[in-house]
């Protein structure tokens, strides 16, 4: 894919982020963040196993959007992201998913936390290499689903920035994707700007 595709399939995804939510609209976030490729299974990643690096990291910025309360306390959210990887791989990949995030904690008063889920698609710019050659995989295509995981923490009176601890999953969804079994994960810090 060349730069010029690369780059209006990007703008494309944000575009689906500025959609006008007007009526339920509550604030924008700009998340950057980078993290270092497992080949770990989420499971593992997301129970503190014992997690195996690879010398492979991947960027993103992320452009997100809350867009409607279940309560004070629950928000919904749609994200669009480009990630660039380096080292082990060079690709770009494109993101895009709905997000849940918990926004109230008994602790609020001492340390502003939330707690995000989300699930969308992710979409590779080729095939990613590590997982072509994961010993957990079977198979590797560019489309997958994507999964997130975030927890983010800031002092109670800081209300414009938080910083952030994210899982950053691709998968097959037990071969839902073209038959690919397995997938990959980011395990990620960063900082998340809100507006």
């Amino acid at each position: 894919m060349d730069d010029v595709t690369a780059r209006l399939k990007c703008l494309l995804l944000l575009s689906v982020v500025l959609i006008p939510f007007e009526a339920f609209a509550t604030e924008y976030y700009l998340t950057l963040y980078g993290g270092k490729y497992s080949d770990n299974k989420l499971g593992h990643v997301l129970l503190s196993k014992p997690v195996d690096f690879i010398d492979a990291y991947l960027g993103v910025v992320a452009l997100s959007r809350g867009f409607a309360f279940e309560s004070p306390a629950h928000q919904w959210e749609l994200e669009a992201q480009l990630g660039k990887h380096y080292r082990g791989q060079r690709h770009w990949e494109f993101n895009i998913a709905a997000l849940y995030r918990w926004q109230r904690f008994p602790w609020q008063a001492l340390l502003r936390t939330t707690l995000a889920i989300g699930n969308g698609l992710s979409y590779a710019t080729q095939t990613p290499p590590l997982e072509a050659a994961s010993q957990s995989n079977v198979g590797a295509t560019r489309l997958l689903n994507y999964v997130v995981v975030e927890m983010t923490v800031a002092p109670p009176e800081v209300t414009a920035w938080s910083l952030l601890v994210r899982v950053h999953h691709r998968s097959g969804v037990y071969g839902l994707f073209d038959g690919v079994e397995g997938g990959s994960n980011v395990i990620a810090v960063g900082a998340k700007f809100h507006y």
